[in-house]
């Protein structure tokens, strides 16, 4: 199996973002700072020349996957709903620190464990991993060494746990930033991590991006 380069990127931002308030399904578009941080990642991307790029459906990602796509002619994103974001069931459109008010018990679990202990109503460990292990197939599957996979913070911790092999609760360490980029080598002997959580070119100009490409 010859080598695959796989950008697991994280959409840009939203203004629940910049609340602290869970997204989950709920369907949030970027706001002018998200869109701003999708153009500066697309520049940077601009002649890395991906064979495909996948996405969520959701607005947010999908309008990040849409500006990264216009600055490779002939790709257009593929949208896939085993790409959402996990659902976070009761707790969607509240804060933290709402929530850690009004249930600090369950909250105290779920920040110790979010994969295996879901708040109320949310998405099961054993879905979330199931449908990711789909996309991923799916992904794996197309041809071409450069693919970029569009989704979520949940969304892409489940990939690193899939790919790397990783502890669930591990993953949750590990920063991913809006509009990061996080790569990923698969070949004959397994998947590596590239690098994690690269997000240079959210505090960069568009002039400087070309001093600053990505690894191939």
């Amino acid at each position: 199996m010859p080598r695959k380069r796989i950008l697991l990127v994280r959409h840009g931002k939203t203004e629940w973002n910049g609340l602290s308030r869970f997204q989950g399904k709920s369907d949030i578009p970027l706001n002018d700072e998200g869109k701003c941080q999708a153009e500066l990642l697309a520049a940077r991307l601009e002649g890395w020349e991906p064979a495909a790029v996948f996405s969520s459906p959701l607005s947010r990602a999908r309008e990040t996957a849409e500006i990264i796509a216009s600055r490779n002619p002939g790709v257009s994103p593929v949208l896939r709903e085993n790409l959402a974001e996990m659902g976070f069931g009761t707790w969607e459109g509240r804060s933290l620190h709402e929530i850690e008010s009004a249930d600090p018990e369950s909250f105290c679990r779920w920040k110790e464990s979010p994969f295996e202990c879901p708040p109320p109503g949310g998405e099961t460990f054993e879905s979330v991993k199931s449908r990711v292990r789909s996309a991923l197939d799916e992904i794996l599957s197309k041809d071409g060494d450069r693919t970029v996979a569009v989704s979520h913070g949940g969304i892409l911790r489940m990939m690193l746990v899939l790919l790397l092999d990783l502890p669930p609760r591990q993953v949750w360490r590990m920063k991913i930033s809006n509009c990061s980029a996080t790569g990923i080598d698969v070949g004959k002997r397994g998947s590596s991590l590239a690098f994690l959580n690269d997000d240079l070119h959210t505090r960069m100009s568009g002039s400087d991006l070309k001093k600053l490409p990505f690894p191939v």
